[in-house]
C-alpha cells in the first residue's frame, strides 16, 4: 500500500508491508529514523471489527503509558497516533530473539536460554504486579532490542479495568502454548498462571530449536520433555523448575516471580558454559533415574491389580482365598516363585537381563504339587502379563499378554487370563 494513501501516519512512511501482516508495516520517519508500525487488524474480507479496534486502541494506550513510565522489558512506543482514539504507533525494529539465540539456525545454548527467559520472567512478573497479564507469550512475541530481551504484542493482554473483549467460550492465547485453563476460560480467568505456561513452553522450544513444543506437563521422565542432550546435569537440575512452571492445575503452578528465582537460581549454581551432553550417552544416571520413576509407576500399579486375581486363584483351588503368597509381590526375586518359560524375555534365571521391573506370586501348592503363579515383567512401560500352572518344574498350562498396566483395558485382560487359569485348572481335577 502506498504511503499517500495513508496520510493519518503523520511523518510516518512506509518502507515495506510485513509479509501475512497487513496490519504491520516498517516505515521511516521524516528525520531518516527506522521503525515498525501497528494499526488494527484487519479481518479476512479486510474489514476491521469493533472488538479488533477496541483492542487495538487499549494496546495503544496502555503500551504508551508504559513507555512514559520507562517500564523495562517491553518494545517502547516511538511514536503513536495523536487522534483520541489512536489508529496506529509506531514500535522500534528489533531481531527476534529466537535469531539472536540460534543464529543462523545454530543451536542455541541452553545458559542464554535460560537467561532470556529468566528476564522476560522478571519483566512480566513486575507486569503482574501491576496487574497486567500477557495472555499471548510466545517466541515471536519475544524480541531483543538494544541487547535486551523484550515482550511485544500486547494485543490480548488483560489490564486492570479493561471491558472483557473475549467471549467465554472463546480459546485465550497462543495456540501451541496456550495453558489448558485458557481453552474455554470463564469470565475473569487470570492469565498470570497461563503466562507462566506459555513462557515455560517457549523456553523448551527455544532451546530445543523446535517450532512447537510437546503438550501436557514437562514430567522429568517423559522423554519427549528431556532437555538432556542439551546440559546434561545442568539439564537435569532444570527439570523440576519445568515440571512446576506447567503444572496442570493453575493453583499448583509456579507464580512468575517465583519461575524468575528459580531460574536465576539455576543461573547461580551453573555460573560457566554448560556443555552439551557427550553424544555416545542418551542418558545420564539421573535421566535414567527420572526415566525409571515412570517404570515404577507401572510395577506399582501392577502389584496394586494383582492381589484380587490371587485371591480369586487362591479360592478357585482351595476354596480359600487366603491361600496364596502375599509377600511375594515385595520381592524382585521372591524365594520359590517364578516362572519357568521365558514368556518373550531373555533366558536369564533370574530375569535381570532386559526387564526393568517384576512382580510375581503363587497360590499355596495343593497336595499334589500344583500351584499358579500369576504376575508380570515390565520393559520399559511395557507389561507383560503372564501365568503358569505348574507342577514340580513341569508347566502344565500357560498364558502371556502385553499390556499398558494403567489403563483400564489391562484389568480386563488380567481377569480375563485369570478365568482361562481358573477354567484351565479345574479341568485338571
Amino acid at each position: 500500500m502506498s504511503a499517500t494513501a495513508r496520510p493519518t501516519w503523520g511523518p510516518w512512511r512506509e518502507v515495506r508491508a510485513i509479509k501475512n501482516f497487513g496490519h504491520v508495516h516498517f516505515v521511516k520517519h521524516e528525520d531518516g529514523s527506522e521503525g515498525v508500525l501497528k494499526s488494527p487488524r484487519p479481518s479476512p474480507g479486510g474489514k476491521v471489527t469493533n472488538t479488533t479496534l477496541q483492542r487495538f486502541q487499549e494496546e495503544a494506550r496502555r503500551m504508551q503509558q508504559l513507555t512514559l513510565e520507562q517500564v523495562p522489558g517491553i518494545v517502547p512506543v516511538l511514536d503513536a497516533d495523536s487522534d483520541n482514539p489512536p489508529q496506529w504507533f509506531v514500535m522500534p525494529k528489533a531481531e527476534k530473539l529466537r535469531d539472536v539465540l540460534s543464529p543462523g539456525g545454530q543451536p542455541a545454548d541452553l545458559r542464554d536460554v535460560v537467561a532470556a527467559i529468566r528476564q522476560v520472567a522478571t519483566t512480566l512478573a513486575a507486569l503482574a504486579e501491576r496487574d497486567i497479564s500477557h495472555r499471548d507469550i510466545k517466541p515471536d512475541n519475544l524480541l531483543h532490542y538494544q541487547g535486551q530481551p523484550v515482550v511485544a504484542d500486547f494485543g490480548i493482554a488483560a489490564w486492570p479495568q479493561r471491558p472483557q473483549l473475549t467471549a467465554a467460550t472463546q480459546k485465550m492465547g497462543p495456540r501451541y502454548f496456550l495453558a489448558p485453563e485458557m481453552r474455554f476460560p470463564d469470565p475473569g480467568t487470570p492469565g498470570y498462571p497461563a503466562d507462566v505456561w506459555s513462557l515455560a513452553k517457549t523456553l523448551f522450544v527455544l532451546a530445543m530449536g523446535q517450532p512447537y513444543p510437546p503438550e501436557g506437563t514437562h514430567y522429568p521422565q517423559g522423554h519427549e520433555y528431556s532437555l538432556w542432550a542439551l546440559g546434561g546435569d545442568a539439564a537435569m537440575d532444570l527439570a523440576p523448575v519445568m515440571e512446576a512452571a506447567t503444572a496442570y492445575e493453575p493453583r499448583d503452578r509456579l507464580s512468575m516471580a517465583a519461575f524468575r528465582d528459580e531460574l536465576a537460581a539455576w543461573l547461580e549454581l551453573h555460573r560457566g558454559p554448560v556443555a552439551p551432553a557427550h553424544s555416545a550417552f542418551r542418558y545420564g544416571l539421573r535421566a535414567l533415574e527420572a526415566a525409571t520413576a515412570d517404570v515404577r509407576r507401572h510395577e506399582e500399579e501392577l502389584r496394586r491389580l494383582l492381589p484380587e486375581q490371587m485371591r480369586r486363584l487362591a479360592k478357585a483351588q482351595h476354596g480359600e482365598r487366603d491361600r496364596w503368597l502375599p509377600p511375594a509381590l515385595g520381592e524382585k526375586h521372591p524365594a520359590g516363585v517364578e516362572l519357568i518359560e521365558l514368556h518373550g524375555y531373555p533366558d536369564d534365571p533370574e530375569y535381570d537381563m532386559g526387564v526393568d521391573g517384576m512382580a510375581l506370586s503363587s497360590t499355596v501348592p495343593d497336595a499334589t504339587g500344583r500351584r499358579i503363579v500369576l504376575g508380570g515383567f515390565l520393559m520399559g512401560t511395557s507389561t507383560t502379563l503372564a501365568a503358569e500352572i505348574q507342577q514340580g518344574d513341569k508347566v502344565l498350562g500357560s498364558w502371556t499378554e502385553d499390556v499398558n498396566v494403567l489403563l483400564p483395558s489391562a484389568l480386563v485382560t488380567l481377569r480375563r487370563i485369570t478365568g482361562e487359569v481358573e477354567f484351565a485348572y479345574a479341568k485338571l481335577t
